[in-house]
């Protein structure tokens, strides 16, 4: 029977830095939004869209992902993933173009794509399974961390350069490239004493398309796959393409509102463990399901109908809708126990591909809509025009 041990930790920690690493990256460009609108003429569509380049190759290799690490192991594929992901850092801190911008960032997403499912891969191999649900809540709130620093902190830092955002993302790259050497020298795929070996997530060897008919033909995987997508997607909308936008266009500073969307990121992480421990105690998952997205429903209502400005009250309306897309953390658990176990891989993947699939696609047609709204504007918009958008 696997046992926690401090080793085990340490693994658990540098894979679980990376995914805080890569969550950063999700959402930096929210909080420099404007900044990187003037510099790379860029209008709200045409934003969102650079921004979705991150977001699609990260979907697009969810469940490569977990067939990769499957047949290779983490270490060695984490090792390149990482410098990968530092490379497309450096590169966006370089460019000033749609077309290489975005390009760039299809470097750090693809990179980032193998952070996730690792992570769990690697919670699975080194922590006994009673503690799956809990470990995989613990990794949302140190991966939570990253667009908590990419908020305030990265916008205090932006006014301590005079803007020199350029000059941050390099540093946030070579940050990048000594997470690769933390990898390639302290991770291992298993806790075996007598040789690495690759322990896998499963061990069966079925092909991939009878894996997803499996998926396909399985009414509850569906529903889990969608119910995690739609309870995510307003997370990465205000926490990564608009809402630091959103909030200066109803007349706060960058930086004060770029530390409200941090609280996003603080009910993310809180949320979390919190939904996973419990629901790994009352051994019930479906209410941890629907009462977070209830939250968020009422939260972002909230948000878009009532128009103060007072702190207290858009602080605790961001912490709730952030609180409330934790819930796709217990859809993880959920999925694994409603597929037969020679898709659990496959399921899991298919699972994160979807909700970052769909933090690509929404915040790109809203981006659209709100830019329907206002032809003349290159980039600035009302706060009007972002809820019309978003309605």
């Amino acid at each position: 029977m696997k046992k926690l041990s401090l080793y085990g930790l340490f693994v658990w920690g540098i894979a679980s830095i990376f995914f805080l690493y890569e969550f950063f990256l999700q959402v930096f460009l929210s909080t420099i939004s404007s900044q990187v609108m003037t510099d790379f003429h860029l209008d709200a569509s045409s934003f969102s869209m650079m921004n979705a380049g991150y977001f699609l190759p990260y979907a697009l290799m969810q469940i490569p992902v977990g067939i990769l690490v499957d047949r290779f192991g983490a270490r060695r594929l984490l090792t390149i993933a990482t410098a990968i992901t530092a490379t497309g850092v450096l590169w966006f801190s370089k460019v000033s173009s749609f077309d290489l911008g975005f390009t760039s960032r299809v470097f750090m997403g693809f990179g980032s794509s193998f952070a996730y499912v690792s992570l769990l891969i690697l919670a699975m191999n080194w922590f006994p399974k009673k503690h799956f649900g809990l470990m995989v809540g613990i990794a949302n709130l140190l991966g939570a961390t990253g667009p908590f620093l990419a908020g305030g902190p990265l916008s205090y830092l932006l006014n301590l350069f005079h803007g020199k955002y350029r000059l941050i993302l390099f540093f946030i790259a070579l940050f990048g490239y000594l997470i690769t050497l933390c990898v390639g020298f302290f991770v291992r795929n298993s806790p075996s004493k007598t040789k690495e070996g690759i322990i896998h997530l499963d061990p069966y060897k079925e092909k991939l398309s009878v894996r997803l008919k499996l998926l396909a033909q399985n009414r509850q995987a569906w529903m889990v796959v969608l119910f995690s997508g739609f309870v995510y997607v307003s997370l990465p909308l205000l926490g990564a393409y608009f809402g630091t936008s959103y909030l200066t266009a109803r007349g706060m500073s960058q930086t004060l509102a770029a530390t409200l969307s941090s609280f996003l990121w603080i009910g993310y992480a809180l949320g979390g463990p919190l939904t996973g421990k419990l629901s790994d105690t009352i051994k019930r998952r479906k209410p941890l399901l629907i009462i977070p997205s209830l939250l968020g429903l009422i939260g972002s209502l909230l948000l878009l109908l009532i128009p103060s400005n007072h702190f207290m009250f858009l602080a605790l309306l961001f912490f709730v809708i952030g609180f409330a897309s934790a819930g796709c953390s217990v859809a993880f658990p959920t999925i694994s126990e409603h597929v037969p176990p020679k898709a659990k891989a496959t399921a899991m993947g298919f699972n994160n591909s979807i909700i970052i699939f769909f933090a690509a696609l929404f915040p790109s047609i809203i981006g659209f809509l709100i830019e329907l709204g206002a032809p003349e504007s290159a980039h600035s918009y009302t706060s009007s025009q972002y809820e019309q958008g978003s309605s």
